[in-house]
């Protein structure tokens, strides 16, 4: 089986779940063995992994130590059986689908948060004493059962938990001390696990043991989170097999990442290289610069973290002057510069419009509405949010802005191409200036040049037939990063490890 390791899988996709996504459908679609592993505690994991259609390989160690990878899902009438059974009175919160459990003398007992209005699944179920001083929650997996029970401390801090099994048995404890500030792990207890209790006094430790619990002979564990896991990774057995599998940067600096300070990310393995099996990357440079400054590395393995499908693109439907950003709203993004560079354009290109994909900061994000407003932008950038498909939006957009300071790969810039949507991006490491050819299906330009930016964005814009020349060659280009060219890299890697 092969493995890919992050910390938690939510219901919005960073670029590196997004990666493991697009990862483990490949692996399936060729018939090798795949499953996604998450390492946090997360309820709602299963609901998630549902919606981006990787639903039964997609399961985390709490699962595995709670006896609850295949469960099946089973709603209940939470209200009628509080109502008729337990006598309960119920009183529905209008804001939310919440509910107020009271008895029938009125004292408040429960505060019910569900999924959603149906108020058959719940999420969370909060008990209160006589004070009205919340003593404990229970919080329930999207599949219907109690999966965990939090105690809580007077001052409302957690005491400890207890992780359950569908039967309600203990599977694992966790001990927090009282100190101030936020409660601090001491103990953790795994119940009846092969016949006996296990004691651990740290999340790394737990995880260890979960790795090597898991892992079979031929097995391999690519770590895609490797801040938080590479040192539960680095204490497995000899016999695990571990490849890191880098998303981004490893260098704070990227005009010196020869010299430059590491990333505290990818720190541990590189100081620790022994450890680990492989290092995967997702571009040429970043191969070349790794190797240059650590020269005792293990075999570094460049695989793009995307790969295109053919898509039917119909280049008559795109809009001249509809432009998309897709990207984090946080500061290493720097979207600001893209709405800056827009609020350049409106005189010339009345039409102009900016259409923004992505979540992240409040802060960041009200920092860009303020602007958009203060400069009376309304009109030509859209806020958007998230949205898991963006197809229907890359067959309308005629071009995409990259800002970023750093990328590891930059998946956006692929699907753009697959669209036939050029981009016109900074000139950064790692990504577009492998996918982007400078005047042939988009523009690089330097990093932070804000002008160049814009006369660069103002030409293509006005020019009808460079935008034509830009998308055809876009969709030429992504074929250089088909599913099938991708699949065959993994392939070389796994048969290589096997060896």
């Amino acid at each position: 089986m092969n493995y890919f390791v992050a910390v938690y899988f939510n219901a919005k996709l960073t670029g590196i779940e997004q990666g493991q996504v697009n990862r483990l459908k490949l692996f399936k679609a060729a018939n090798l063995p795949a499953k996604c592993v998450y390492t946090r505690y997360n309820p709602g994991i299963h609901a998630n992994a549902e919606r981006f259609g990787i639903g039964p390989d997609c399961f985390s160690l709490y699962d595995y130590f709670q006896d609850t990878v295949s469960v099946p899902v089973k709603a209940i009438d939470w209200c009628k059986y509080w109502e008729e059974t337990c006598h309960y009175r119920i009183q529905k919160v209008a804001s939310a689908p919440d509910v107020r459990v009271f008895t029938t003398e009125g004292r408040f007992l429960m505060y019910a948060h569900f999924r959603d209005e149906s108020l058959k699944q719940l999420v969370y179920l909060n008990y209160f004493d006589a004070k009205r001083m919340k003593v404990k929650r229970e919080h329930y997996d999207n599949r219907g059962f109690l999966s965990r029970i939090s105690y809580l401390h007077d001052n409302q801090k957690v005491q400890n938990e207890v992780y359950l099994d569908t039967g309600g048995h203990v599977k694992m404890e966790k001990y927090y001390t009282n100190d101030p500030g936020e409660p601090k792990l001491h103990q953790i207890i795994l119940n009846d696990y092969r016949g006996q209790q296990w004691f651990f006094d740290t999340e790394r430790e737990l995880q260890t043991f979960f790795f090597n619990e898991l892992y079979q002979a031929g097995d391999v564990y690519f770590s895609d989170k490797n801040g938080p896991l590479a040192p539960a990774f680095g204490d497995t057995r000899p016999d695990v097999t571990v490849c890191a599998v880098f998303h981004s940067t490893h260098a704070r600096d990227q005009a010196n990442v020869i010299k430059g300070p590491l990333k505290g990310t990818y720190r541990y393995v590189l100081e620790h290289p022994q450890l680990f099996d492989r290092i995967v990357v997702s571009t040429e440079l970043q191969r070349t610069d790794l190797r240059e400054r650590f020269p005792e590395l293990p075999p570094i393995v460049v695989i793009p973290v995307g790969y295109t499908t053919k898509q039917r693109v119909n280049l008559r439907k795109k809009q001249p002057h509809r432009i998309i950003g897709v990207a984090r709203l946080s500061p290493e993004k720097q979207v600001m510069e893209q709405v800056q560079v827009v609020g350049r354009l409106v005189d010339e290109f009345p039409d102009v419009e900016l259409h923004l994909f992505g979540f992240g900061s409040r802060i960041e994000e009200q920092r860009l509405r303020d602007y958009v407003t203060e400069h009376h932008l309304e009109k030509h950038v859209f806020f958007r949010g998230y949205l898991p498909d963006l197809t229907a939006e890359y067959e309308q957009a005629s071009l995409e802005m990259v800002t970023s300071v750093e990328e590891g790969f930059s998946l956006t810039t692929l699907e753009a191409l697959s669209f036939g949507v050029p981009v016109i991006s900074y000139d950064i490491r790692y990504g577009p200036n492998e996918m982007v050819i400078d005047g042939e299906n988009g523009n690089l330009v330097e990093r932070n040049n804000q002008d160049l930016l814009y006369w660069k964005i103002r030409d293509y814009l006005k020019d009808p037939k460079l935008q034509r020349r830009y998308m055809k060659n876009s969709l030429k280009r992504a074929n250089d990063y088909s599913a099938t060219a991708t699949r065959q890299k993994w392939q070389a890697l796994l048969a290589d490890l096997a060896d």
